[in-house]
């Protein structure tokens, strides 16, 4: 029987040090322009949001940011502060006077609502309600805006190096720096477990948020498209197999004016359109046919022509990509498809994604060789 796996990138493809890097290098700059150069922004606060469902390092730069400011504030207020990041976090270091915060709260009513990204959903929840609004707006909202978001900006600098920043968005540099993704991710599978995902009747896809090019079929300009999840599939040697990534879901939802957020993990259109280019090859049409489904709640296109039987495997480090992998099967069945998922998670022994899983009552493992054998692939 075919199987179709669904693949993860950070956390299981690779080791996602260059984000977390990019992560500590944007709060340490704005840490810097308040005068904290030796704040800490632990781990642990960050693996908390995670298991929250916030996954994307695009919402929690903004969300820790409002946690420092909103604590300070809340004990050192000043009554007029500039809407520029920037330019806030000089007044609000000068303004401290030695007050320094124990611990960065997000507040628990600050969670990821459906549609919304976490970051926005904070703003529309009147979260940080010490931070003055037109400050907040800015901090807050359009997190995937890289011409309005100045966290979002400054964190694609280190992310793609002030060169790719430049490449990727026709924009000129704000600061000099390296490619974090370049220097600090690293494979997570060797050429034996490569050589497990490539058997007969194996067909393969990305399933991730990470920014990526438009589908490799359209000819269209790729500014704007930051190529992050083609990089991390060159690195573990799988650039050839279809990708259904962020930039490419966000070229599907320009093309129908759609939003993008409606159709990321956990939204079932993410997996549906990773299926159908895994078992196609062909990534646009699995997008065009995802795309059609939610629109209409018709199942056509391409999938009419895909095996009516199948297993479907999903493997992922947090719980987004299993509940889309879920809910695209549901879909699947319901259109008379004979598709039995399993949704596997790999935990490289985190402890609060082994205790999502658990929760979740998902099967996990923490690494990929425990994995290959534990379930047969």
């Amino acid at each position: 029987m075919k199987k179709v796996i669904l693949l993860d990138i950070d956390g299981v493809l690779v080791h996602h040090g260059g984000y977390r890097a990019a992560l500590h290098a944007t709060l340490n700059h704005f840490a810097s322009l308040m005068g904290l150069d030796h704040f800490d922004f632990p781990e642990e606060k960050l693996a908390e949001l995670e298991k929250r469902g916030i996954f994307s390092e695009w919402d929690m730069v903004p969300l820790l940011l409002a946690a420092l400011w909103n604590d300070i504030l809340t004990h050192r207020p000043i009554p007029s502060l500039p809407a520029d990041l920037f330019s806030a976090a000089v007044q609000i270091g000068r303004n401290m006077n030695g007050y320094m915060p124990l611990e960065l709260i997000v507040p628990a009513e600050c969670k990821p609502v459906d549609g919304q990204y976490p970051a926005e959903a904070a703003l529309l929840h009147g979260c940080f309600s010490s931070i003055p609004i037109d400050l907040r707006t800015n901090l807050l909202s359009q997190s995937r805006n890289v011409n309005f978001s100045q966290t979002m900006r400054l964190f694609q600098h280190y992310s793609l190096g002030s060169r790719g920043f430049s490449e990727t968005y026709d924009l000129p540099a704000e600061v000099e720096t390296e490619s974090l993704l370049h220097t600090h991710d690293r494979s997570n599978i060797d050429d034996a477990i490569r050589d497990r995902l490539f058997q007969p009747n194996v067909h393969l896809a990305g399933l991730t948020a990470r920014p990526s090019a438009p589908p490799r079929e359209v000819d269209d300009s790729h500014f704007g498209y930051a190529p992050e999840a083609e990089i991390a599939l060159k690195l573990v040697g799988l650039a050839d197999i279809p990708l259904i990534a962020f930039g490419k879901l966000e070229y599907l939802a320009a093309q129908r004016g759609l939003d993008a957020g409606m159709l990321i993990k956990p939204s079932p259109v993410h997996a549906l359109a990773a299926t159908a280019a895994a078992l196609t090859g062909d990534e646009w049409s699995g997008l065009q046919s995802a795309g059609d489904w939610y629109q209409t709640g018709k199942l056509n296109g391409v999938f009419a022509n895909l095996p009516r039987e199948f297993e479907l495997y999903v493997v992922e480090d947090t719980l987004g990509g299993i509940r889309s992998t879920l809910a695209a099967g549901e879909v699947l069945r319901q259109n008379g498809f004979d598709v039995t998922v399993h949704a596997l998670g790999l935990t490289s022994g985190s402890v609060s994604k082994i205790e999502a899983f658990t929760q979740a009552g998902i099967r996990h493992f923490e690494t990929w060789e425990a994995l290959i054998v534990g379930c047969g692939l």
